[in-house]
This record gives C-alpha cells, sequence and structure tokens, in this order.
C-alpha cells in the first residue's frame, strides 16, 4: 500500500517509514501536510481518479497545520483514504476533545508512544479496507 505519514518529529517519520517499508509498504513521509505536493489544490489531498495514498497517518500537533485542520480539510474533500477509514491520528496531546472530533470525523487515533504492533495491526485493517470494492464499505470502523 502506498502510505502518507505527516509529522515534524524527525524520529517518528523514520520509525515510521523503516518500519512500514519492511513490511512491503511504499511510505512519503513529511513534516507537515504543505510539504504534501497536492497540500495547496487539496481534493483528496490528490486526484480522486488518481489516489496518492491508501493511507494517510498525521500528527495532531505539527508546526504550519494541525494534524485535526488537516484532517477536516480532508473531511470536506472526499478524500480517498479517509472514506474509507484510512487515516490516523497519532499524539501525545490526545484530549477528550481531540478524541471526540476524531470519532465525530470518523478518524482512528493512537496515543504517542504506540506499540508498532498496534501500527502494524490497524495496518492490516486498512489494507482489508483498500481490498475491498468501495460498495461494500459500510462506514468507519471504530476507533480504540
Amino acid at each position: 500500500m502506498k502510505i502518507l505519514v505527516f509529522d515534524d518529529d524527525e524520529n517518528i517519520r523514520k520509525l515510521l517509514k523503516t518500519a512500514l517499508e519492511s513490511k512491503g509498504h511504499e511510505v512519503t513521509a513529511l513534516s507537515d501536510p504543505t510539504e504534501f505536493k497536492f497540500f495547496d489544490r487539496l481534493n483528496c489531498p490528490c486526484p480522486v481518479d488518481e489516489p496518492c495514498a491508501d493511507v494517510l497517518i498525521a500528527d495532531i500537533v505539527m508546526p504550519k497545520v494541525e494534524g485535526i485542520d488537516f484532517c477536516k480539510k480532508l473531511k470536506s474533500s472526499g478524500c480517498w483514504p479517509l472514506a474509507r477509514g484510512n487515516v490516523a491520528i497519532i499524539s501525545g496531546y490526545l484530549t477528550i476533545h481531540y478524541m471526540n472530533e476524531l470519532n465525530d470525523l470518523g478518524i482512528h487515533y493512537m496515543r504517542k508512544p504506540f506499540e508498532m504492533k498496534e501500527m502494524y495491526e490497524w495496518i492490516e485493517e486498512c489494507q482489508a479496507r483498500v481490498d475491498r470494492p468501495s460498495e461494500q464499505i459500510q462506514g468507519n470502523e471504530s476507533n480504540r
């Protein structure tokens, strides 16, 4: 699968890139969503007819665009991964307010520090959703 990671922490980016590539995924890891080539014309964040990613993973606290605001932009754009429940927020700053917002958006979340086992399990769930035809997708599965 193609995975986009947005986190301003270089160690987290490197960890996720290395770990997920070791499982055969193609990973693009950027420090901020504004670095992404399609950000200015955010439609998915890419053309819907050619999804740039199967999965998006973002931190909440980033210098230019907060992860929650990025996810709201994704939701209003008809984001392909979000429509399949394949967007996760990873953060050490998960307040009840953030968790409620993420639940309302249908976004999975993991508290930092997270176990890679949890990430791998969630990525497997994403792969299963990608492999299903879109008409079988009934909605986002619940968050943990």
